[in-house]
């Protein structure tokens, strides 16, 4: 009897061990798994901010089709609008709606205040919306950051640095590139939402937003007062874009402005190489990054079939400001004072007529 147990604990002891050992390869394979891909995200993200890309294998336009015809991109359907007869039905509602990650670049200047409230003011209106602002520099900056907590809008505010030996003409992309990839990680990506590139010296009808909410792949509209233009537009042929009314579009697979277009966020899940590079031509940004995820059919044409311009580029420039408020400083006041001085001297001193008389 004492045999058999013993026979009975060293067989239980062997596969006691087998399965530890066998617990121990699956979790170290998972761990070494797990810090790969770790590894990669992370070098990844760090080449941005090094200021050195990734490399980018160049392909043919006709190759990336190809790969782009293969993605398959799952939509989620849209939940059917019904009643709601109460605020926690409301509030689920809500809860539904794809997220608008709205990414505004912008620097410092005299009427940088006064753009984004007006900016503001538009999308505090908008459900379901997240604004990710980026100030151009090494910080941000204080009243930037209280005029966004003021809004109540669900925001997140970021600073990025210009890269280096970069032609200005590319202006703003280090800092979209910097909205993408906090998005990368942050956001889970693989969810319907929408990413929309919205400056801050443009004018936008909120109508806007709610007809990009449901984009399933890149939504496409007119955009009032474009390169000397009243407007520019996509053509349709059966619903579908065929061809656009823009300037250069030779050259252009994509002739769209930057507040012309939205993506699914699915868009940057399935294309790792969805942001903008530094090799971008100058006056290309828009179709060289539509080129890496959509082909011309992928567009979907929203603004009531593209007949009703929704955003418009309303640039103001800064105001001219010979001194401050004569409350600011002293000497703004003694000039007051002054040019108060002269006015009273001209109404003092008479005029001579042709006739030499005086005349006052």
């Amino acid at each position: 009897m004492a045999h058999k147990s013993t026979i009975f604990l060293s067989a239980t002891s062997v596969l006691l061990i087998v399965y530890v050992s066998l617990f121990s390869v699956l979790q170290h394979s998972g761990k070494l798994r797990d810090s790969s891909l770790k590894t990669h995200e992370t070098r990844y993200f760090d080449s941005i901010e090094e200021e050195s890309e990734p490399v980018k294998k160049e392909t043919s336009f006709q190759a990336r089709n190809n790969v782009l015809e293969e993605v398959n991109y799952e939509q989620t359907v849209p939940h059917n609008r019904v009643k709601r007869n109460s605020a926690e039905e409301k509030e689920d509602e809500l809860k539904e709606l794809p997220i608008i990650h709205v990414i505004t670049p912008t620097y410092k200047r005299m009427n940088q205040i006064p753009e984004m409230t007006r900016v503001a003011n538009t999308l505090k209106n908008v459900k379901a919306i997240h604004w990710i602002v980026v100030e151009e520099g090494n910080q941000t900056l204080p009243e930037v950051k209280q005029l966004l907590i003021k809004s109540g809008i669900d925001f997140t505010y970021l600073s990025a640095k210009p890269y280096k030996n970069l032609t200005t003409s590319l202006k703003g992309i280090h800092q979209r590139n910097k909205a993408i990839f906090w998005l990368r990680k942050n956001v889970d990506l693989s969810k319907d939402g929408v990413v929309y590139f919205a400056d801050d010296d443009n004018t936008y009808d909120l109508e806007l937003f709610e007809e990009m909410r449901y984009t399933k792949k890149v939504s496409v509209w007119p955009v009032g007062f474009v390169s000397r233009r009243k407007y520019q537009t996509p053509i349709l042929k059966n619903g579908k874009v065929i061809k656009f009314n823009a300037w250069n579009t030779e050259n252009r697979k994509f002739p769209i402005d930057m507040a012309g277009f939205a993506l699914n966020t699915k868009m940057f899940y399935y294309n790792p190489q969805l942001y903008f590079w530094k090799t971008f031509r100058v006056g290309y940004q828009e179709t060289m990054f539509l080129e890496i995820c959509c082909l011309l059919r992928d567009l979907e044409p929203k603004g009531n079939g593209c007949t009703k311009v929704h955003v418009w580029h309303t640039k103001a420039r800064d105001p001219i400001i010979e001194h401050s408020s004569y409350n600011d400083t002293e000497q703004a006041s003694t000039n007051h004072k002054y040019e108060m001085k002269k006015e009273k001297e001209k109404e003092k001193v008479p005029s001579i007529g042709k006739a030499g008389k005086k005349s006052t």
